[in-house]
């Protein structure tokens, strides 16, 4: 005999899948694991949000930015989607994005001043709900690689990284945009 599955879903009942085999159906949970099908679900929710650096707090061996926004988000077709702006130590903005899946996959990153020209590729792996691992190339040599942490409060974001022989510590505090 054939054995099927089929899927029941509630908003106020769990998931279940019933097994027939020899006709006799037996309710089974689906892990909340499995489910994961959506962009938004896939994304750690603690880094969802606009993050402002601290300047003060961070700890630069390469020249250090006077300012820098992230905005973290998730994309329709399951992507982590980054857009940052950056006020250089020279005073010069930057503005660019990357938007990549959770499980290495590269992606480009596209800045102003590149246009439509990858500037770079980024991949992200998802270590944890609180911790992101990011590596970032060009012209096929690696030359950043770091991690994302979120802190346990949701409210600090720490990217530590490595450029050649130098690190870097970016400490982010969460921010409202509206206030």
């Amino acid at each position: 005999m054939r054995s099927f599955a089929i899927l029941f879903f509630s908003a106020a009942v769990p998931l279940y899948a019933a097994a027939a085999a020899d006709a006799q159906p037996a309710l089974v949970p689906i892990p909340q694991s499995d489910l994961r099908r959506s962009a938004q679900e896939q994304i750690p929710q603690a880094f969802i949000g606009a993050w402002k650096l601290d300047p003060a707090a961070s700890h630069y061996q390469t020249a250090a930015p006077k300012m820098q926004y992230r905005i973290f988000d998730y994309t329709k077709d399951g992507k982590f989607l980054c857009d940052y702006i950056t006020l250089s130590a020279k005073g010069t903005q930057t503005a660019g994005n990357w938007a990549v899946p959770l499980d290495g996959t590269p992606g480009n990153e596209y800045t102003r001043p590149y246009g439509s020209t990858p500037f770079a590729v980024v991949t992200l792996k998802k270590q944890d709900e609180t911790t992101l691992y990011l590596t970032a190339a060009r012209f096929g040599k690696m030359f950043e690689a770091g991690t994302f942490t979120v802190s346990p409060d949701g409210n600090m974001l720490t990217f530590r990284y490595q450029q050649g022989a130098k690190q870097d510590v970016a400490i982010y505090r969460r921010w409202d945009m509206l206030n």
